[in-house]
């Protein structure tokens, strides 16, 4: 699946399922070469938040008009913009705590900028809501990131 199709909720769904399957096997495999048994388990937990999305997106009863709005309303979350001064940080298996952070921050900054794109690119109001939620829940992703980065990184320098 190369692009996203929005001539239908059920495509926007299945891509969006599609790229959550991509980063959880990403994880997967950082989690399987990472050397270090606390780098391993940080991934392993990035792969089941990936994983609780896809699970959420291949739930949705996409004929089910209301319950569909309400299910996903999306949380408005502040952006605390550290993964601005980040550079994007590759695997290695020998990787430290503070690059596996700032390489699943990065993640997920281009999760959410990626998403927030295709929030004007669909004429469905339901693709567009759906597209409004994910980029929350990617955003709330990278605050969470972003906290742990702050207090366990910065604030311990």
């Amino acid at each position: 699946m190369a692009s996203v199709s929005c001539r239908s909720l059920k495509d926007v769904v299945e891509f969006a399922i599609h790229r959550e399957e991509e980063a959880r096997d990403f994880y997967k495999n950082c989690a399987e070469n990472a050397k270090n048994p606390g780098i391993r388990d940080f991934f392993k937990e990035m792969q089941g938040e990936e994983e609780k999305h896809r699970e959420l997106l291949a739930e949705l009863d996409l004929n089910d008009e209301k319950p569909f709005a309400e299910f996903l309303e999306p949380e408005k979350t502040e952006d605390l913009h550290l993964s601005d001064f980040m550079v994007d940080v590759r695997f290695s298996p020998e990787i430290t705590y503070q690059q596996a952070l700032a390489m699943a921050i990065k993640n997920e900054e281009k999760a959410h900028t990626f998403y927030e794109a295709w929030q004007c690119r669909c004429a469905s109001e339901k693709s567009r809501h759906l597209f409004s939620f994910l980029t929350e829940e990617e955003l709330k992703h990278k605050r969470r990131l972003e906290e742990i980065y702050d207090s366990e990184i910065l604030q311990q320098g």
